[in-house]
Formats: structure tokens, C-alpha cells, sequence
């Protein structure tokens, strides 16, 4: 049976404030050193017999060879079922380029960009006829490798328009909607290839500076400013050290907490990290932060505005193994932490050129195209699904045959595709037990330039032409503890290709999440506007010109305790059908690295296993004509 998740830890009360008025401030170089200190003495416990880790001698070349001294991880978990047993899932994949984009080596491999960019390099001696469902970004990335390797694709996208959760449109005025707020990592290495692949990375993404910045109540500012000469992770050290978010109790609690988890193993011994990161999965972050050190304050003040901006949960509920993944690419990678934002919407900006790329190529994306079930053969003796042939869409409900399919649809949407019979295997029946998290973006456009706090001229300021990210304020993502939209950005600075307008400001985009969901629309902009006041105070002498609420019942997978078990693989046991999507097994968590890396491997997979799959189709087509 499956596993039970352990119980996530109650949240405990806080008492007092965050600076702690008790402790007389330490030089800035005593806290760094400190930190530095801690984790040395905590990564010497776990380095190997007669390895000195003297600062002398620990350098990025020892750290990335001794990350690398150790074969490829795939440890994973497989849930047995009371319906069947399969193999594991490793098993199941036959393609070794799908296999580097999983595992622990996937984190340091240089090479998935370069993969991405120049896309397979293999076409299929016999073309197949492949259909996928869903146009997110995992289904016409899949369309793009596929295209290429000389298959015949054909998308089917239930919306009026693409990009799955990543999408954007215009209302009747022109304005450009949003269905969430959409954060390029720097450690996007396959979304980044495939942007250049169609040729539009650096035309579209603006780089932001090195710094996450939180703003409290009253306009008071925290930031984890990773600007310095050495990168990670010492950038990150020293960002932690001098952070204005936390008191110097929380920074004590902080680098104690810090110093003692995996991702100090992972500094001389990164498979051993990784695998202990996979570990915590059963338990949540302040289970684990809390265990050994850390504060509730860190956790309030800091990790929790991080943790909503990563899954929409607080420390209390997200899995310890989700946080720590990313706080591991953070460690070893430096740009990891580098944030960019498209200069426009992600329609113009990212999902222009692919539908550009695929009609170029001969692939045909169907809009407003539902598919109403998966046509498939059942083996009599067992009862189980053996073979895909194709799917049935539309409103006439029209069968279109196909060598190979691939859902590539979000939680939701897969649940309610898989026919019934598929949920004998245990692979597609764990699907069901992965939940996901509501969101409702808000977009609301001042008269004025709402970050701007230190000049009120300035911020009233809105003549002439003010584009490019001319605008005042503050242009990059931030963070607040003190709102119920724990990541926000004004569009007009952070992505004014499309969003800034002549003779208007700001335009604030944020994300509640299920704390204020069930609210009316009307509601969510009047709370938006307030709390956007409290956090900028200068900000009420602004009028709201206009507004715009998206809610999505169901987004991304809530990434509680437990669950990444049940996340399926891009290959399955039926040998023409395969899943794409973020939710599927891979170590970006649900996100639009995640979906790139899906896609990519469905595409492997498929590209070969080409040979054996045409010869399947042609079996099966004869031994169709022969019973017609």
C-alpha cells in the first residue's frame, strides 16, 4: 500500500518581534565568517577519509570534481498498488538522452542548454503519426522534437489558445491578461535552449539584478543580495549574513540550520546531498528547518514569502525535499538565483516563436479542440490496456488514429482524460492522489508609479515616454511577508515591451493563493489595492485606473509531503502512450523548466523507440484489415 505521509507540523506561536532587541548587532565579516565557519566543520563530518577541506584548497574545481566522482542517480521511490505490480520506473525508459534529464547529474550537466538548442540530431527512418494533447508548454515542446525527427504531429488544446498554465491574452481593450506570474531561473537551461532555438532568447528576456527583495509593512525594505566577486556559494553566504529581513537572533537560527543539511554534504559529496534531499519528501520544511536549529522567525519572515512564490504553500505544508531542491541549485550554481522576465507577454514573447517553429514544420495545433477519451486495445485475459490507437475529439465525437500519443496535460486536465481501465496499472491510479493549488492573479493599473518611495514627484511622474523600463520604481520580482500575494512585480518596469503604456504607471501583478481565493473578484482587487498601500504607503495618493482577476481552481500540484511518489514518468507501461507536463517525474518541480524538461524526454523517448513503434503500427493496421 502506498506509503502514509508523516503529519505536517502545526505552526507554533511567535512571540515578539523578528528583531531581536536582546542581541547588540556583530560586525558583518563576524557573521560571514561565522557562517563560513559552520558549514566547513558541518561538510569536513561528511568528506571522505583524508580529504582536507582547508578554504585554501576547497574550490569550485574540488567541489564540481567530487560532485561528479559518483555514477548517475536515479533513486526513486515506486508505490506498489493493490491493482498490480509494474516495474520500476526507470525500466521504462530506453532512451538515454531522456535518462540525463533525470537524477542527480542532471543538476550539474552542462550539455542539457546545447541539447535543447540544437534539438535531437536523429531522424527516424519510418515518420509516425503522432497525436498529443494539450498545447502547453510540454506538448509543443514534445512538437518541436518530434517535428524534427520527421514525425507527422498534430496538437489538440481545449482553450482558444496556448501556453497551459503559462498562458496569456488580450480582452476586447487590448489589455494583455495574464493566468499567473511567470519567473525565468537562471538554471532554466532547457527553456533557455529552446529560446534560442527559435531564436528569441535574448530579444525577449530581461536580466534582472542579483537580488530578492522583500518589502514589509510600511515600505521597509529586506533583500538577499547576491552581488559578489565569488559566486556560489559564498554569494549566498554572505547574502544571508547581511540581509535586512531577518535579526541577528533569526540569522544565528538560520546559518546553524543551514550548516547542518545537505547541501553542506552536497559541497564535497553531491550525490550523497541529493539523496538525502530525495529523503525528505515525507515530511514538510518546518518540520525539518525547525528540527535542528532553526526559528519560527526565519521561517515567517523569509522562507514562508519564498515557499508561497515556489508552490503556493507555506513552510507548514510544502514538502522539505521541494525547498531544498531549490535551495540545492542555488548552492552549487550561481546563476541559479539570477532572475529574468520576458520583456512582454508570455504569448508574444515565448509562445509566438514555438507556434511559429512547429507551422513551419508542418505541425497542425487544434484550439478549442477537446478530447473527449483515449481509443484503446484491452488484453481479454487480464483486462489491462495494451495498446494506444488514438484518440476521440470534438463535439462529434470523431476518432483520430495515431502510431503514438502523448498527454501533455496539467494534473486536471489528466485525471480527467485517462480512461478507466488505465488506472489497473499503478502508475496512472497514483496519479489520482496528487492534489493541486488554487490561485486568482490580480493585475491592477495605477496613475502613478506605485514602488517608487523615494521621490513623490518621481512617482507621480508620468509624461512622455517612460518605456523600456524607464518608469520609477522597482524593476524586479519581489517578496512580502505582510501580504497575502507573496510575490508581485509591476509589469510596466519588469516587462514593458507590452505592459507599459504611455501616460500611465505602474501595472502590479500579484498571486493569492487558497488563503484568499474563495473571495469575489471585486473583493480580491479591493484587497489587492489595500494591501498594496500598507506596503507602500506613498502609493495612496494613486488611483486604480484599471483591473483584471484570472482565478484557476486548479494550477500547479501542491507539493505537500509525500506526494512525489506518486508523480508518473513521461514513459508508461503501454508502449505507444506517454505523459508530458510539469507534474511528471523530473527535479524542477512544477514549473516551466519542469514542463521543458518533460516534453524534451517524451520526445527521446519516442524518437527511439521510432523503429519499434512504426512496426507496432503496421502490425496493427494489418490485423485490422485482415478482421475487416
Amino acid at each position: 500500500a502506498p506509503q502514509q505521509s508523516k503529519p505536517v507540523s502545526s505552526r507554533l506561536p511567535h512571540g515578539g518581534s523578528t528583531r531581536d532587541t536582546m542581541f547588540r548587532p556583530l560586525p558583518m565579516a563576524a557573521i560571514i565568517a561565522a557562517s563560513a565557519l559552520t558549514l566547513l566543520d558541518t561538510a569536513a563530518a561528511f568528506a571522505p577519509s583524508g580529504l582536507s577541506l582547508a578554504p585554501s584548497r576547497l574550490n569550485a574545481a574540488s567541489i564540481t570534481a567530487l560532485g561528479r566522482s559518483r555514477p548517475l542517480s536515479l533513486r526513486r521511490k515506486v508505490v506498489a498498488s493493490p491493482r498490480m505490480a509494474i516495474s520500476t520506473d526507470e525500466d521504462l525508459f530506453t532512451s538515454e538522452s531522456a535518462k540525463t534529464q533525470i537524477g542527480n547529474n542532471a543538476f550539474l550537466n552542462e550539455n542539457l542548454m546545447a541539447r535543447a538548442q540544437n534539438g535531437p540530431g536523429v531522424v527516424n527512418k519510418t515518420p509516425l503519426k503522432i497525436g498529443i494533447v494539450g498545447a502547453g508548454l510540454a506538448g509543443m515542446v514534445a512538437a518541436m522534437d518530434l517535428a524534427d525527427a520527421g514525425h507527422q504531429v498534430e496538437l489538440f488544446e481545449i482553450r482558444p489558445f496556448v501556453g497551459g498554465k503559462v498562458s496569456s491574452w488580450k480582452d476586447k481593450d487590448g489589455n494583455h491578461i495574464e493566468m499567473g506570474l511567470h519567473v525565468f531561473f537562471g538554471c532554466y537551461y532547457n527553456l533557455f535552449g529552446i529560446m534560442k532555438r527559435t531564436g528569441k532568447f535574448d530579444e525577449v528576456l530581461r536580466i534582472k539584478e542579483h537580488v530578492h527583495t522583500f518589502v514589509n509593512d510600511g515600505g521597509k525594505l529586506g533583500a538577499l543580495d547576491f552581488r559578489f566577486p565569488i559566486g556560489a556559494p559564498v554569494s549566498g553566504l554572505q547574502a544571508f549574513a547581511k540581509t535586512e529581513q531577518l535579526g541577528v537572533s533569526d540569522k544565528v537560527a538560520n546559518a546553524l540550520r543551514l550548516g547542518t543539511s545537505p547541501i553542506v554534504r552536497a559541497l564535497v559529496d553531491f550525490n550523497g546531498g541529493m539523496d538525502m534531499v530525495r529523503d525528505l519528501d515525507d515530511i514538510s520544511f518546518s518540520e525539518w528547518f525547525l528540527r535542528f536549529g532553526g526559528s519560527r522567525g526565519s521561517l515567517d519572515r523569509m522562507w514562508d514569502p519564498i515557499a508561497y512564490a515556489l508552490g503556493f504553500l507555506d513552510c507548514d505544508s510544502i514538502s522539505a525535499r521541494a525547498m531544498l531542491t531549490i535551495f540545492m541549485l542555488f548552492a552549487i550554481r550561481t546563476e541559479a538565483s539570477v532572475l529574468r522576465m520576458l520583456d512582454g507577454s508570455p504569448q508574444t514573447g515565448l509562445h509566438d516563436p514555438i507556434i511559429k517553429y512547429l507551422e513551419d514544420r508542418g505541425v497542425k495545433i487544434n484550439l478549442s479542440t477537446p478530447v473527449r477519451d483515449i481509443a484503446h486495445e484491452i488484453d481479454e485475459s487480464t483486462g489491462l490496456p495494451t495498446r494506444v490507437q488514438g484518440i476521440v475529439v470534438g463535439a462529434k465525437n470523431e476518432l483520430r488514429e495515431f502510431d503514438a500519443v502523448v498527454a501533455a496535460c496539467d494534473v486536471p486536465g489528466i485525471k480527467k482524460v485517462l480512461p478507466e481501465s488505465f488506472r489497473k496499472y499503478p502508475m496512472f491510479d497514483n496519479i489520482y492522489k496528487l492534489d493541486t493549488v488554487p490561485i486568482a492573479t490580480v493585475q491592477v493599473r495605477f496613475d502613478g508609479w506605485v514602488t517608487e518611495m523615494q521621490s513623490l514627484e518621481r512617482m507621480m511622474d508620468i509624461s512622455g515616454d517612460q518605456s523600456n523600463g524607464r518608469g520609477a520604481g522597482i524593476d524586479n520580482l519581489l517578496y512580502s511577508a505582510d501580504a497575502e500575494f507573496s510575490c508581485f512585480a509591476d509589469l510596466a518596469l519588469t516587462s514593458p515591451g507590452e505592459y507599459y503604456k504611455e501616460g500611465e504607471g505602474s501595472l502590479m501583478q500579484g498571486v493569492f493563493d487558497h488563503r484568499a481565493f474563495k473571495r469575489s473578484e471585486e473583493q480580491l482587487v479591493e484587497d489587492f489595492i489595500e494591501q498594496t498601500h500598507k506596503l507602500f504607503p506613498s502609493s495612496r495618493k494613486l488611483k486604480a485606473t484599471w483591473s483584471s482577476v484570472v482565478k484557476l481552481g486548479q494550477s500547479l500540484y501542491k507539493e505537500i509531503p509525500g506526494q512525489d511518489k506518486f508523480r508518473p514518468t513521461q514513459a508508461t507501461p503501454i508502449s505507444n502512450f506517454f505523459l508530458a507536463g510539469s507534474y511528471t517525474f523530473q527535479d524542477y518541480l512544477d514549473s516551466m523548466e519542469g514542463a521543458t524538461r518533460s516534453g524534451l524526454m517524451v520526445a527521446d523517448e519516442i524518437i527511439e523507440r521510432g523503429d519499434a513503434l512504426a512496426e507496432a503500427a503496421a502490425a496493427a493496421k494489418a490485423a485490422k484489415q485482415i478482421a475487416a
